[in-house]
């Protein structure tokens, strides 16, 4: 796989032109960890054989050419090691050759996953980014990202400015920020995300994944997003140096409302006890939004942290405890936010 590596003097130059945006702010350091490796190909797709991928050719066992995971993972994983050390970020790549985590040879997942993890903890790492394409038995096409279950609000925030800068980069369906307790994302001990670009599964997504334009834009997307999320403002032209695309538009209004008897019991949720709320982000021109962090206080106190799906809505168990609901959008400088008194629990019948 070429190197997509700056040389050290150009390294050094652009640190000099940053070092006043950067002046007296240590930048985090971020684990970027490259899916798969070694014997472990994950995900493959099948290419047309003239398609110029710029990486090691592979082929299935019938012969024919064929994306790996493993390898595009990889060369996105180096290209945004690339952007964030070109711009004064520390860095760790959890695997920086065709091998397993701690660029090691594959023995066992468990094995795999843990190098990975502990290099980060170890470092420690400020931000955790995994990088994987996905794939599916049924037509599935588009970006989504993962944080684990319950993620407090840093990772929301996190994965939320990942999959905004990212959906707009690629022009892929949004496919939301989405929980599932991956071992990258649980075992870590910083704000850790999982990123799926496309469907290797799909014609669509793996004919552009087959092209290092495209992955060059994947990594500046997750670039942009970490120095977005990193507090450092614009960060300039992304997407392989074209006109970076328009952000999304500012929230505007936040809805929260009670979603019914029959909605709560099929969310598994006791009406007695509780109750389903949905909160909907909507910007200037009444269009929900997905992919906006929200938090909410609940009528017990308690924080709680979630996305907005693609459909713009956030799904909330709240308790029946007299009070009030606090829904806000948790985005710097922006100022939204719904309350709502929640009905009491309802007590049970007598016998």
């Amino acid at each position: 796989m070429p190197s997509v590596r700056p040389a050290r003097t150009l390294l050094a130059a652009l640190a000099l032109a940053l070092a006043s945006a950067s002046a007296g702010m240590a930048l985090p350091v971020v684990a970027i960890d490259a899916g798969h490796g070694g014997a472990d190909s994950g995900a493959v797709g099948l290419i047309p054989p003239e398609v110029i991928t710029g990486l090691e050719p592979r082929a299935t066992d019938e012969l024919q050419p064929a994306l790996f995971e493993k390898d595009v993972n990889l060369d996105v994983a180096h290209r945004l090691n690339a952007w964030l050390m070109a711009r004064g970020f520390p860095t760790i790549m959890t695997r920086s050759t065709d091998n397993a985590g701690g660029d090691v040879p594959y023995t066992d997942v468990g094995t795999d996953l843990r190098a990975r993890t502990d290099l980060a903890n170890g470092a420690p790492a400020e931000i955790f980014v995994s990088i994987h394409q996905n794939s599916a038995k049924t037509p599935a096409s588009g970006t989504e990202t993962y944080v684990k279950a319950g993620a407090p609000l840093p990772t929301q925030v996190l994965a939320a400015t990942i999959q905004r800068t990212l959906v707009a980069c690629l022009g892929l369906p949004d496919r939301g920020v989405r929980e599932r307790s991956f071992f990258v994302v649980r075992e870590t001990t910083m704000p850790a995300v999982l990123v799926e670009g496309g469907f290797l599964t799909s014609p669509t997504d793996v004919f552009l994944l087959a092209q290092p334009d495209f992955r060059q834009r994947i990594a500046e997307a997750i670039g942009g997003a970490v120095w977005s999320y990193a507090g450092l403002g614009d960060p300039g032209p992304i997407c392989s140096g074209a006109v970076a695309a328009a952000p999304p538009p500012v929230p505007k209004t936040i809805t929260v409302a009670r979603a019914g008897r029959a909605l709560t019991k099929k969310a598994g949720i006791n009406p007695r006890r509780g109750d389903l709320w949905v909160a909907v982000v909507r910007d200037a021109a009444g269009k929900p939004m997905s992919s906006i962090p929200v938090k909410a206080r609940m009528p017990n106190g308690k924080g709680v942290a979630i996305t907005t799906r693609p459909d713009g809505k956030a799904l909330l168990a709240v308790p029946r405890r007299r009070g009030k609901l606090k829904v806000a959008v948790a985005m710097p400088g922006i100022k939204v936010s719904a309350t709502r008194r929640v009905p009491a629990r309802v007590p049970a019948r007598r016998r």
